[in-house]
């Protein structure tokens, strides 16, 4: 590999600089935004990095699936209260809960489809800055990596770390409440045939699962009420991430890899659903296709370098699995060969969510198996996103500098790899 520290290739300062400019309100379709963009397509043509800005339609439509969703599971947890008030009539709860989790199914499948261009509500306007670097050797079919970085901003009326609260003990109440709801319809059905009673821990086990539904009816309208604002600075999120691409992209215009295409993507309107990823997809993935061996290519998503550098390693709920097959080893490999920590994260599914997911749902509906994401989230720091905490102090320029070596020597190692 590479030590591009022992090189000094690049300015020590100019990542946290960027941060510091970048330390405002940034929302999709705000003037704030406007204002990034031109920062940043000042920061290339300083750099006489070509570049292109690509305009998009966004829409709320996964804030209102969402809100929907929430919606339907209070009414439903209503009415299974209500039920369970009459012993005799709680058997109608099982057929009831397979009507319930039919249709939540479809609705949370709506939701985690990154491919899906749905757009239902007033729509707005964000844009996608686009940097490609093309390889010393331009032979066909070469591998391409795709950096991506969004560049928006939002937050909460809650504080994240609230949220997180909210969200964990509301799922906590709701699977509590279902199980014992659904053996109280079974216990309920059998004594409509005369084969048990309703007795007092019949009515003990009721009594707990009303306190329950109860407690997550209050959550869950907790949950409905908050609205997504334009008061976070977004040092972390994702000014951090912004400010690491910027000096990469210097880097790769005056070393551009011999065997490797490298695009650079500042994404708009991640905050709202994932929308520039998403359409830079839509428009570019068959491209993408027919230019480069994407089964040999990669997405590298940069989003919160904040009081430590944490690389997504496993997702999932119960059964943890490796977010890609090998790009993950070449990134820490990176990071041991500088001395740099970096910090493995797993993460439940939809926890570290962010715009690699959408180039991994695009790889996987296409069928290209080998197309291998990663993606830089300092999960921890998700108490302080979303809100006023998100502030300029939390950056380290150890760490922002530390992730732009790792990926710089990381992407040099797999560039020497391509046969």
């Amino acid at each position: 590999m590479i030590d591009v520290s022992s090189f000094k290739l690049y300015d020590e300062q100019a990542a946290i600089n960027h941060v510091k400019v970048l330390s405002f309100k940034r929302q999709a379709g705000t003037e704030g935004e406007t204002k990034c963009l031109n920062y940043i397509s000042q920061q290339l043509k300083k750099e006489n990095i070509d570049h292109t800005v690509e305009s998009f339609e966004w829409v709320k439509t996964l804030t209102l699936v969402i809100k929907l969703v929430f919606t339907f599971i209070l009414i439903y947890m209503f009415i299974y209260i209500i039920i369970l008030l009459n012993p005799f009539i709680s058997w109608v709860i099982f057929p009831l809960d397979i009507i319930f989790f039919s249709l939540l199914y479809f609705g949370l499948k709506f939701i985690f489809d990154n491919t899906r261009d749905s757009k239902i509500g007033k729509k707005k306007v964000s844009k996608n800055v686009i940097a490609t670097f093309r390889a010393e050797d331009l032979y066909p079919k070469r591998p391409v990596i795709i950096f991506s970085a969004h560049h928006d901003t939002t937050s909460h009326s809650y504080p994240m770390a609230t949220m997180m609260i909210l969200y964990k003990l509301g799922g906590i109440l709701i699977l509590v409440f279902i199980a014992l709801a659904s053996f109280l319809s079974i216990w309920s059905l059998l004594a409509l045939f005369k084969l048990t009673q309703i007795d007092s821990p019949y009515l003990l086990i009721r009594n707990i699962s009303i306190i329950c539904g109860i407690s997550f009816l209050i959550v869950n309208t907790l949950i409905l009420t908050d609205k997504r604002l334009n008061n976070s600075d977004g040092s972390i999120d994702n000014a951090s991430g912004v400010a690491v691409l910027l000096e990469l992209a210097k880097l790769i215009k005056n070393r551009p890899l011999e065997k490797t295409d490298v695009i650079f993507l500042w994404v708009g309107a991640e905050e709202m659903g994932y929308w520039g990823s998403k359409q830079y997809c839509i428009k570019h993935f068959e491209e993408l296709i027919y230019d480069y061996d994407l089964d040999k290519s990669y997405n590298i998503n940069i989003d919160m370098v904040g009081t430590y550098i944490g690389l997504i390693d496993k997702i999932g709920m119960l059964k943890k699995k490796r977010l890609n097959q090998n790009l993950n080893d070449v990134l820490i490999a990176s990071a041991n060969q500088l001395k740099i920590p970096l910090k493995r994260v797993s993460v439940k599914i939809g926890s570290g969510s962010s715009d690699h997911g959408v180039f991994r749902a695009f790889a996987k509906k296409e069928g290209k198996k080998g197309f291998q994401v990663s993606a830089f989230i300092s999960d921890d720091d998700t108490k302080f996103i979303h809100s006023k905490n998100d502030t300029l102090e939390k950056c380290s320029i150890y760490n922002l500098n530390g992730c732009l070596e790792i990926c710089y020597n990381a992407i040099k190692s797999l560039d020497l790899r391509v046969e």
